[in-house]
Order: structure tokens, then C-alpha cells, then sequence
């Protein structure tokens, strides 16, 4: 409704539509706004998608939404932003489920930057990639078959061995081989302003200095420095570019609508079935395998003396199961069978978020006693250090749809007492896929816990 002053140049927004693909799946969506109806887009990606380095301007997500909601309204566009800092994609493939409404009509993907590293060998044999391809094919068979779009993002400042000032410094020429397989449109921050950064002298592109750190610098560099930090865009140029770079490929999309109106075509391409995995046998799996905060109750197949509570002493949730009798039983079933196609045969890694502290925990045993098997093992809730924080506890499982796991409190003690807290179970798709990252699952459990829907939104962490 608003005219909008726009950063980029029309040939700038215009490189940066790195592949556009067919489009049949953003026509679709857009078609919502056309027929008056609501349109839900969601996020996921690292801490340049959270708004790290946004301290007095949007995130690049919520700026593209409130550029949306300005011509269609409030009310019509809402944005889910399920982006977690310092995770790569690997973990999303597996907790796509807490982090992005199964209802969403479009998907923003943005891991270039944190993908970057894989090992090396022939390209696409790395778990990482892998991982990527069937987090694609997730999202791409969410109920309302939403169109998921690639967000590149830059990094010019250097990364790894690679110098400053570095075309090719991301994940993005090896992520475009899945846009093409799939369709998948792909936005490009290098592909807009790496001459302009390289060049240096034009405003809200320089790049001889980030804008962190005092006042007056922050104030000095607000509208002329492209990056806050070296990683992070600055929220009033950088991140306003990616935005924008959405907001175009949105734009574009919605004025064809108004040329050559959705047709029948549209509707049965995005309907129909997806292609065989770009990376031979890499079939996703069909079942949920996170269960984080809230979505662990619907595992449960038992409790004896088990409680779920929220033990926080302040606005921050602490769920979990959590006994403090000798012998007090938890029993959960998960889905633990890897892809469509995968090898039956093969073991898988789950992991079990528990509560570590130094005071009043106890142990717990781990046994599989249905559809699956493993080694029985023993998880321990206490530590010398002086912290309280969710831990991973690692099995390996044979895969079964139906596989059960009892946890039982021990009589044995390192505290004297005997709490056991359980927060969360992670199912891997591949032996050895493990996740590492526990304080990611700490912040992201108490996090999901205050949406109404328990996935996961970062704008609750205020």
C-alpha cells in the first residue's frame, strides 16, 4: 500500500534470482492472497536467519513479512521463523516436525553458511548433504505442498581457509543441484552484490568494516556497512537485501498470477508425487522422529511415578517427565525405521534429553523391550560441575515401527538422591547421525514450549 524505498536495483534483484525453476508451487501458494485467503510462511536456517546482527532493524524473515502484510494486511500473512543459531541443516532434517507448521504454504531454507564444511570425497556421499536432500523432500511433502525456496546467503568475509572477498565461500553451487532436481527456486546474495561488495563504495555495501561494536560506530556504519560482523548481515543492509531478494521472487510471482491466472496444470504439478532422491537410496523417513518439550507426551506408553511438570522458577518452561522414587517407570514408543527404502537391517541413534545437575539427580536404566533391540545402558543425571542443563544420552536401536523403551530409576546414586528428568527423544535416519549439540536442545525445548502449537518460534525467546 505503502511505496517501498528499495535497497537493490532491478538489475540487482534480478541476479539474485539465482534459479526460479517452474514455479507451479509459488503460484499456488500466491494464489491464497489472490482468493483472498490466508497465506502462512515459514523459515529455517541459522543465526543469520534468527536476526543475529539485526539489533535495530527485522530479521531478514519478519522484514519480508511485514513488506507482505503491508499490501495484503495483518491478518492475511503470517510467518513462523523456526531458525535456530549454530545448527546446520542436519539437525532440521530431523526436527523439521518442532520447527515448522505442518500447514504452511511457503518455506524459506537458508543454510549455505553453516552447511559449508563437507567432508571430503566425491560430492553428495557426505552425511551432511544427505541429511539436506531428505529435509527437502520433508518440507516439500508437508500436507499443503508449500513451495520451499533457497536462501543463499554470503560469506564474503571468509570462511575456513578461503580469503576474504571469496566468490565461491558457500554451500550454494552444491545446493543448486538440488533446486534444479527439484524445482526449487534459489535467491542469491552473492549473485546480487558480491561486484558491489567487491567494489566497495556504494552505501549499505562496504565491506572495509563490520558494524559491531561501540555506539558511535554502530551509528556511523548503520546504513553504509553491509555486514555487522563477519558472518552476519547488518539488519538495515544486509539482511534488508535477503529480504528483499524474497520479497521479489513474491512480487514477480503474484504480478504473472495477474498476467496468466493459476490453472489446473499448476495444481496438478504441485500435487503430483516427487522424483526418486537426487542422491541414490535417500529416501526420508515417514514418521516423526523429534520429540522435543510437548511433543514427548505423544510418545508415552506408560508412567509410573513419572510426572510431566514444568519445574521453572521463572516465565522460561522446564517440561519433563520427572520421578524421584527408586524403580518409577517412563515407556515410550518411537517410529525408528529409517527411509522408505533404507537398510532394514541397519541400526539407528537415539537420543534422550535428560537433565544433568549437581545436585538431587539420580540414574536411570535404558532397555528396549519391544519391536526393537539394544544394549541396555545406564543414563547418569549427575555431574561435578555447578550447572543444571539438558544432556544427550545415546542408543543404538534396530529399526522398528513400533519400537519401545523403558526408562527405570535406579537405586544406585552419585547425590544420594534419585530425580530423573527426561525432556526429549531424537530419532537419527542413519547410524552414527547423532545429535551433538545439546544446548541447542535445551534452548529450543523451553522455547517450543510457549507457542500455542509447541513448535518451536525464535521471536519467543524475549
Amino acid at each position: 500500500k505503502n511505496k517501498y524505498d528499495w535497497v537493490l536495483s532491478k538489475r540487482g534483484l534480478a541476479s539474485g534470482m539465482g534459479y526460479l525453476g517452474s514455479g507451479e508451487r509459488l503460484r499456488v501458494a500466491l494464489d491464497k492472497l489472490v482468493q483472498g485467503k490466508h497465506l502462512k510462511i515459514a523459515s529455517v536456517g541459522g543465526s543469520i536467519t534468527t536476526g543475529q546482527g539485526c539489533p535495530d532493524a527485522p530479521s531478514w524473515p519478519v522484514y519480508m513479512q511485514y513488506y507482505m502484510q503491508d499490501q495484503f494486511g495483518a491478518e492475511r500473512v503470517s510467518l513462523a521463523n523456526g531458525a535456530v543459531g549454530g545448527t546446520t541443516s542436519s539437525y532440521m532434517s530431523v526436527c523439521h516436525n518442532v520447527h515448522v507448521p505442518r500447514d504452511s504454504d511457503i518455506i524459506f531454507v537458508e543454510y549455505s553458511i553453516n552447511d559449508l564444511s563437507a567432508p571430503p570425497g566425491p560430492p553428495f556421499q557426505s552425511s551432511g548433504r544427505r541429511q539436506f536432500e531428505r529435509l527437502l523432500r520433508k518440507l516439500l511433502t508437508y500436507p499443503n505442498r508449500p513451495a520451499v525456496i533457497l536462501m543463499h546467503s554470503h560469506g564474503y568475509n571468509g570462511m575456513g581457509s578461503a580469503p576474504k572477498g571469496t566468490f565461491w565461500n558457500n554451500a550454494e553451487r552444491e545446493f543448486n543441484e538440488f533446486a534444479l532436481y527439484y524445482q526449487i527456486p534459489s535467491l542469491s546474495v552473492k549473485g546480487c552484490c558480491h561486484h558491489l561488495l567487491k567494489d566497495g563504495t556504494q552505501p549499505g555495501f562496504w565491506v572495509n568494516e563490520t558494524r559491531d561494536g561501540d555506539e558511535a560506530k554502530m551509528e556511523r556504519l548503520k546504513d553504509s556497512a553491509f555486514f555487522h560482523d563477519v558472518t552476519h548481515p547488518s539488519g538495515r543492509t544486509g539482511s534488508r537485501v535477503m529480504a528483499e531478494l524474497a520479497m521479489h521472487v513474491l512480487d514477480r510471482t503474484l504480478r504473472r498470477l495477474k498476467v496468466l491466472p493459476i490453472s489446473t496444470e499448476d495444481r496438478v504439478v504441485t500435487a503430483a508425487p516427487l522424483p526418486p532422491p537426487m542422491i541414490e537410496g535417500n529416501w526420508e523417513s515417514l514418521s516423526d522422529k523429534c520429540f522435543i518439550g510437548f511433543a514427548l507426551t505423544n510418545t508415552t506408553r506408560g508412567t509410573k511415578g513419572f510426572e510431566w511438570i514444568n519445574e521453572s522458577k521463572t516465565d522460561r518452561p522446564k517440561w519433563g517427565y520427572v520421578a524421584t522414587k527408586v524403580n518409577a517407570t517412563l515407556t515410550v514408543e518411537v517410529d525408528s525405521r529409517a527411509g522408505q527404502t533404507g537398510a532394514q537391517s541397519s541400526m539407528v541413534t537415539v537420543d534422550v534429553a535428560h537433565l544433568r545437575s549437581y545436585v538431587h539427580m539420580g540414574q536411570a536404566s535404558v532397555l528396549c523391550i519391544s519391536g526393537c533391540t539394544c544394549v541396555g545402558t545406564t543414563m547418569e543425571g549427575h555431574t561435578s560441575e555447578k550447572n543444571s542443563q539438558l544432556h544427550l544420552h545415546t542408543i543404538r536401536v534396530t529399526q522398528s515401527e513400533q519400537c519401545v523403551i523403558r526408562f527405570t530409576v535406579l537405586d544406585t546414586t552419585k547425590s544420594g538422591e534419585n530425580k530423573v528428568k527426561i525432556s526429549g527423544i531424537i530419532v537419527s535416519e542413519e547410524d552414527g547421525e547423532g545429535q551433538k549439540n545439546y544446548e541447542a536442545i535445551e534452548y529450543i525445548h523451553d522455547i517450543s514450549a510457549r507457542s500455542k502449537d509447541a513448535t518451536f518460534e525464535i521471536r519467543n525467546h524475549a
